[in-house]
């Protein structure tokens, strides 16, 4: 059985960067921010576009004890874009790797592939979030990185360096890179807004088709990863029973 620890508000407090660290990491997510906050009003468009659905997550996340800041994976990984696949094969709004959407319940085949149903993915990626965020207690910018790059190489790094810190790490540039688009989304993006007027009444995925518009276009060439990491599967470090609320 997984037992989760979590923490009761994990909105209030964040993993103290060290000193040494902490300038560096700073100006990456300037660095970052200043290339996105010149498309704010394109960003915020999408983030309206899909409100309904990014409140629905909101609220599992609450639920589930986890940062409402995780709300901005979408937009990095797909623009909220449940078709989107990479060249990696992540599939999805979430872009689950098939491995790692079968491990959290998910059919991928070739007559199914529910990495492609947004209420279905979206279920598998809080498991997959609960997982990694107590894994590696609650340090989100690790959390982070595991969701990018893997579980199995975030740990392997943990166990080379003796400050067990984020950017004490030796990771794929993509991944460093992941997390700093992060924190400077977070600061560009007013997340209470975003949170505002969620109502229990309205249908979590009720959202309009979107068909695929210049601004979709421009945002995933902003968000765009530009080095595929190696994602083949790996044997997941412990056996994982299907989580309820």
């Amino acid at each position: 059985m997984l037992i989760l620890l979590l923490f009761a508000n994990p909105n209030q407090a964040a993993t103290p960067i060290p000193t040494k660290y902490k300038a560096k990491f700073e100006q990456q997510v300037s660095k970052h921010y200043q290339r996105l906050s010149p498309h704010k009003k394109v960003i915020d468009k999408q983030f309206t576009r899909h409100k309904t659905t990014v409140q629905h997550i909101i609220k599992q996340l609450d639920a589930k004890k986890l940062p409402r800041s995780l709300v901005l994976i979408p937009m990095i990984e797909s623009t909220f874009d449940r078709h989107a696949v990479s060249h990696a094969k992540a599939a999805g709004l979430w872009q689950l790797m098939p491995a790692t959407a079968k491990r959290f319940g998910l059919t991928v085949s070739n007559t199914k592939d529910e990495r492609f149903n947004i209420a279905r993915s979206t279920d598998a990626a809080m498991q997959y979030l609960i997982f990694l965020y107590n894994k590696f207690d609650q340090d989100l910018k690790l959390t982070l990185a595991a969701y990018n790059s893997g579980e199995g190489r975030v740990q392997r790094a943990l166990k080379r360096v003796v400050d067990k810190h984020f950017s004490a790490l030796r990771l794929p540039n993509e991944t460093v890179d992941y997390v700093h688009k992060f924190y400077a989304l977070e600061k560009l993006v007013d997340l209470n807004a975003l949170a505002s007027s969620i109502s229990s009444t309205h249908s979590p995925f009720a959202i309009s088709t979107v068909s695929i518009n210049n601004d979709v276009v421009f945002l995933k060439q902003l968000f765009e990863t530009k080095t595929v990491i190696n994602m083949k599967p790996i044997k997941p470090i412990i056996t994982l029973k299907p989580l309820s609320d």
